[in-house]
């Protein structure tokens, strides 16, 4: 169900159906009292004693919910027509489409697992039924104690009644305590703000100065950039490879130059083997030597060969090009290096100012966290709006206190209504208890009736199964999903579609931890859609949550309402509404304006009428039911008759 947050006011609401609604018609009107022939005179206000209903509840503003019924089918099938569009009106058992099933075992097999489910939550309600009864009769029980704790209750409102007084008295001493310190800080601020000011200009100035280094900095980045984009303009893919193909020239030129080199050293060493071997007469040794020397000067001549032919391929006008090149190549990295290292130099006087004006942003932080300390976000001209805020703020505590105090009589009265209210629950309770196991017995009904209508219909549907398969609508209301085609297949169980039950309205709405007391599952409520602000449909409480919600330090709990559906009229799903909780109604009564009885004690109570002669004369009348603003009148007086409120004001 969705729920919205909503703000708590307390709903008094006046049925009238005989006289003019109980409103002033004569203000400063002067009437001399008890026939009393004295000049002094009083002033009176007049009301007129009306017939009607006086209802207390408590009122919130919530969001409609509508139940939504999700068409499915038991077994995997493909969909052969499909009857209904988002936006239509059904109504239970109106087909939503038609399915063809080919495999007959395998729907069989899927369709006997939802029976063994429907079987195996039937059998689980069952099994649960003795818990939720415990719980509903403990439920019963705590209304009843609540009942018995009423009086205790009552003396706990007046203990709060007389707190909320103490507190309205601190809470203006603390107002005005405030007040002296603003007060105070408004005369040192324009010191303290300029020594905060010359911290930040001077800062601002290191910030600005450190700011033309990036700058600065930046250029020469661009500059780098823009140099290495020349570099990579020169060294394109054409300059590269021949750069490449030069550069191998050059090294394989270098390689064939050491190779002779080696070669050469490997002949004379092997001369020098030779020459030794000869002095000795070994002619063995002789003969070798005589072979490394031929393979030695092989080797020597095919090393010059190949340095002649690297020489020849890299000739004159190659290595004339790979100087060109190489010399280009080194002055744009010359150039990128340069700037390279203006950066580098650059980087460096930064870190060093950096590091200055980082010592001094440290001072400055000191002396703003002592300033932010004491003057918050404060500026002089937000000062001065808070000393005027807070004096405003003391005006108008001085008013809430005035008021609490004179107010005092009725917030008795309103706890001796809420003592009242427990009594009522408790003469409830019993009922509830009873619509409590009723539900209970019902689900267990609920799941029965779902067990059997899958087997009547597992069984309607194996002897229909040769002329294909439909799927029907299970409530009446408007389709919000279809999610099939025709030619698709579906899964079992699978989300056909989707009906938001118009028999199945909800309200969630958050109440205040002061007021969820007073509420019970199945108390009476009436709600008015803002779309439909001239019906007021009937309603009951459904749920209420024993977890608290917490917001902002506030707790409140969340109440679901089941609405009564109207068939003249349509509840869409996010439609806003007002719901009254009633906690007393009386009908067809008389009733005053509470401000025209006067209570005398002892059970006696009065009102002011006009005597034969145009005098208010005293006529006493028994009271019963009040609001708070209006007073049931159980005898005495009679409806359309006028009585009077006396004035504060007597002329002479």
């Amino acid at each position: 169900m969705a729920g919205t947050k909503t703000v708590k006011r307390i709903i008094i609401s006046v049925i009238c159906i005989l006289a003019v609604a109980g409103t002033v018609f004569g203000i400063s009107r002067l009437i001399k009292k008890d026939g009393n022939d004295s000049e002094l005179q009083s002033a009176y206000r007049e009301y007129s004693a009306s017939k009607g209903s006086i209802t207390v509840g408590t009122s919130e503003s919530g969001t409609a919910s509508v139940g939504r019924s999700y068409v499915s089918f038991s077994a995997s099938a493909e969909v052969e027509e499909v009857y209904v569009k988002v936006g239509s009106d059904v109504k239970a058992g109106d087909a939503i489409a038609k399915l063809n099933v080919d495999d007959i075992d395998e729907f069989k097999a899927q369709y006997e697992t939802q029976l063994k489910k429907a079987k195996l939550e039937l059998e689980t309600a069952e099994s649960e039924k003795a818990i939720k009864l415990a719980e509903a009769e403990n439920t019963y029980n705590s209304t009843v104690n609540n009942s018995n704790t009423a009086e205790s209750e009552y003396q706990l409102s007046v203990t709060k009644i007389e707190k909320e007084i103490t507190s309205a008295e601190k809470n203006l001493e603390e107002l005005k305590t405030q007040l002296a310190e603003y007060e105070a800080l408004a005369e040192t601020y324009p010191d303290d703000y300029a020594v905060y000011s010359e911290y930040e200009e001077t800062y601002d100035g290191y910030k600005s100065e450190y700011s033309s280094y990036e700058k600065t900095l930046k250029s020469y980045e661009k500059e780098l950039t823009a140099a290495q984009k020349a570099y990579d303009n020169y060294f394109t893919d054409e300059i590269q490879e021949e750069w490449n193909e030069l550069l191998e020239m050059q090294t394989a030129l270098e390689r064939a130059e050491e190779a002779v080199v080696e070669a050469k050293e490997t002949l004379d060493e092997a001369k020098e083997k030779l020459a030794a071997a000869e002095s000795s007469s070994d002619s063995d040794s002789v003969s070798s030597a005589e072979k490394s020397v031929e393979s030695a000067e092989e080797s020597y001549e095919k090393a010059k060969k190949e340095y002649w032919e690297a020489y020849n391929a890299y000739n004159s006008v190659k290595q004339s090009r790979y100087a060109t090149i190489k010399m280009n190549k080194d002055k744009y990295q010359d150039a990128i290096s340069e700037i390279e290292d203006k950066i580098e130099s650059y980087k460096e006087m930064m870190s060093e100012y950096s590091e200055k004006m980082s010592e001094y942003k440290e001072k400055f932080d000191d002396y703003n966290s002592d300033y932010v300390d004491l003057y918050e976000n404060l500026d002089g001209d937000s000062i001065s709006e808070k000393i005027e805020k807070l004096k405003s703020e003391i005006e108008n505590a001085e008013y809430e206190l005035e008021k609490l105090q004179l107010s005092e009589a009725n917030s008795l009265l309103s706890a001796e209504k809420d003592m009242q209210t427990s009594l009522i629950n408790a003469e409830n309770a019993e009922a509830v208890y009873n619509r409590t196991v009723q539900e209970i017995n019902d689900n267990i009904s609920d799941k029965q009736d779902a067990y059997d209508t899958l087997v009547e219909e597992y069984e309607e549907l194996l002897e229909n199964i040769g002329d294909g398969l439909y799927v029907y609508a299970d409530c009446d209301g408007a389709v919000s999903a279809v999610n099939i085609e025709a030619g698709d297949t579906i899964m079992s169980n699978m989300n056909i579609a989707t009906i938001m039950d118009s028999s199945e309205i909800y309200v969630s709405v958050s109440v205040a931890e002061d007021d969820i007391s007073s509420l019970t599952v199945g108390q009476e409520a009436s709600v008015v859609f803002s779309a439909y602000e001239n019906v007021t449909l009937d309603a009951e409480i459904d749920t209420i949550a024993v977890e608290p919600s917490r917001s902002s330090g506030s707790v409140t709990y969340e109440v679901t309402v089941k609405v009564t559906p109207n068939e003249n009229i349509k509840i869409y799903e996010g439609m806003t509404c007002e719901i009254t909780f009633i906690q007393k109604q009386v009908s067809d009564i008389i009733y005053v304006n509470v401000q025209a009885v006067e209570y005398k004690g002892n059970g006696v109570s009065t009102v002011l009428v006009y005597d034969e002669k145009g005098n208010a004369v005293e006529k006493e009348v028994v009271t019963g039911f009040t609001d708070g603003r209006y007073v049931e009148i159980i005898s005495g007086i009679e409806a359309g008759e006028t009585v009077l409120a006396e004035s504060a004001v007597n002329r002479a």
